[in-house]
């Protein structure tokens, strides 16, 4: 059986995390990545020396996926997030500072690296929640925010928006499923786990 990546995607608050550790706890022959960079980065002095808008620490990240991909032994890999939000978010820059710089930046290195240093995945499930609901839940967890533009309804619009657009122009071949993330935690998981049981 081919190895299969399937990544998970949706705005803050949709319940991505929340998914991910319950299959962390639950499935066993299913490996997850849902590599953070404030977790990589939490024992350091970040308003020192951490730039959470420099997009070359998200670049990194998106590469350090995909060889952990490839190192799994697994049939299935369960990303929490990939390139695909990191394209979003330079698109949102984009948008909302009127500078084409960043998002070129970006296109150009998923270009450039498809293919190579990261890989087109067999599947997304975009967990869908109104934003209200999210900022909602987000604040209910009462927990510091690296980067408040993350919860800024316009920068959220868009980024679901472009995520939904750069998929269907530029890879239609992979398959889409979605998710009412409003539905209750398990029965989102139910879900997500009978879309990978069938890829």
């Amino acid at each position: 059986m081919k190895k299969k990546m399937v990544v998970l995607e949706g705005i803050s608050g949709a319940g991505k995390t929340t998914n991910v550790k319950m299959f962390v706890d639950r499935e066993k022959n299913v490996d997850v990545l849902n590599i953070k960079m404030s977790k990589l980065m939490e024992n350091v002095d970040k308003t020192n020396y951490i730039d959470y808008t420099n997009t070359e620490y998200f670049l990194l990240l998106e590469n350090l996926k995909t060889i952990l991909y490839k190192d799994s032994k697994k049939d299935i890999v369960l990303f929490e997030r990939y390139y695909l939000s990191s394209l979003a978010h330079a698109y949102a820059i984009k948008i909302l500072n009127q500078d084409e710089t960043l998002y070129q930046k970006v296109f150009n290195w998923y270009k450039e690296s498809m293919g190579k240093t990261i890989l087109k995945p067999d599947a997304y499930i975009f967990l869908e929640i109104p934003i209200d609901i999210a900022i909602e839940r987000i604040k209910m967890r009462n927990e510091k925010v690296v980067n408040n533009i993350w919860l800024e309804r316009e920068y959220m619009e868009l980024c679901e928006e472009y995520k939904r657009n750069f998929v269907k122009e530029f890879e239609n071949d992979v398959k889409i499923y979605k998710i009412d993330a409003t539905l209750d935690i398990q029965e989102v998981y139910n879900q997500i786990k009978q879309i990978i049981i069938n890829l």
